[in-house]
């Protein structure tokens, strides 16, 4: 098991687009987490961790699915994708650590 670089309460800083970009493969994810359009307003934004994601539902098969390096940051949530039309879910989004940079002051 990898070891956890962000905990609750972290500030981070979300990378430039041009940064996340990088760690993209051809589907836009980054170790099967999507990066999604709504997500760049956020990049260059100091954000706090709300907590560390260890496991998920998907809801595209109903299974619980385990994941490493993922984080949700505090009140950061999706407002209806293009694609998804007026989704009102307002689901948490997914952040890759390797998105983030840690600040040295929480």
């Amino acid at each position: 098991m990898s070891e956890e670089r962000f905990q609750k309460g972290d500030v981070v800083i979300v990378r430039s687009a041009e940064e996340i970009s990088a760690t993209l493969d051809h589907s836009g994810c980054c170790r099967g987490t999507r990066f999604m359009e709504e997500m760049k307003s956020y990049c260059g934004s100091r954000q706090k961790v709300f907590k560390r994601v260890e496991s998920y539902l998907d809801e595209r098969d109903y299974r619980m699915k385990r994941c490493e390096g993922v984080v949700i940051l505090e009140e950061l949530h999706c407002n209806g994708t293009r694609g998804y039309e007026d989704c009102d879910r307002s689901c948490f989004l997914f952040w890759c650590e390797e998105w983030l940079l840690k600040t040295e002051t929480s």
